[in-house]
């Protein structure tokens, strides 16, 4: 547990540093308060105006930043965990449920941190036009398709030791798998179909079953991504 917690500490004191998550943030923050000014003078509607924020500057950004961080979790130190691991100071499971909270819990806090009040500033100054419930579930089902992204970026990362292609594999599979299921009509498995859909999602109009369904299928397609990731380091030849 000592171990853990070590590796967890000074994961996050990296990634607190890092020049990465720090553009990630102000490239989110920036657009963010612009859209917010817009939405307020102009009287935009709030559920376009989210939607088109979290579309158009929010997923392919975080889609991005996610992919580089998740996907050099491990293959980028395989040097300097190999020689932890060889010398029984930690243990893999140690090491990588350190890496997955720290990834995980970052892109999960970025997200919420710049997302709700944003999400708060646009229902108060837009044009209303947002259900409670259908923004909380909008914002609810980014953040499981994000958790999703994370989750497959470390599993690369445990298979793969080139980070480059890592992440390029990532961002391929996101984008021709998305592209697919919604040409096919599979909506609720589609990442971008999900964001397509967020206006009406915001109104409180997309069927309760569709953003179940959505709910579901992700979180166990991201405990499915660990399962591999966990299965990956286990069997890796450091």
């Amino acid at each position: 547990m000592q171990a853990f917690l070590a590796i967890l500490r000074y994961d996050l004191t990296q990634l607190s540093r890092s020049w990465l998550v720090r553009i990630w943030v102000a490239l989110l923050v920036l657009p963010a308060g612009f859209l917010v000014v817009v939405a307020a003078t102009q009287k935009e509607l709030a559920s376009e105006t989210m939607a088109a924020f979290i579309g158009a500057v929010m997923a392919p950004l975080s889609a991005l930043a996610v992919a580089v961080i998740t996907s050099g979790a491990i293959a980028g130190e395989t040097a300097t965990v190999a020689d932890s691991i060889m010398s029984r100071s930690v243990t893999r499971s140690e090491y990588l449920w350190a890496k997955i909270v720290s990834r995980l819990g970052v892109t999960m806090l970025v997200y919420f941190v710049v997302a709700i009040p944003f999400v708060y500033m646009v229902s108060r100054y837009a044009a209303p036009d947002t259900s409670a419930g259908g923004v909380a579930s909008g914002l609810l089902m980014v953040a499981v398709l994000l958790a999703f992204l994370a989750a497959f970026g470390i599993a690369l990362s445990t298979l793969m030791r080139n980070v480059l292609v890592a992440v390029l594999v990532l961002l391929v599979t996101l984008l021709v798998s998305g592209v697919l299921l919604q040409f096919l009509g599979l909506t609720w498995m589609s990442t971008t179909a999900v964001i397509q859909a967020l206006p009406e999602t915001f109104r409180g109009r997309t069927p309760a079953y569709d953003q179940i369904r959505v709910l579901v299928v992700f979180p166990v397609l991201t405990a499915i991504a660990l399962l591999s990731a966990m299965w990956g380091f286990r069997s890796k030849d450091l």
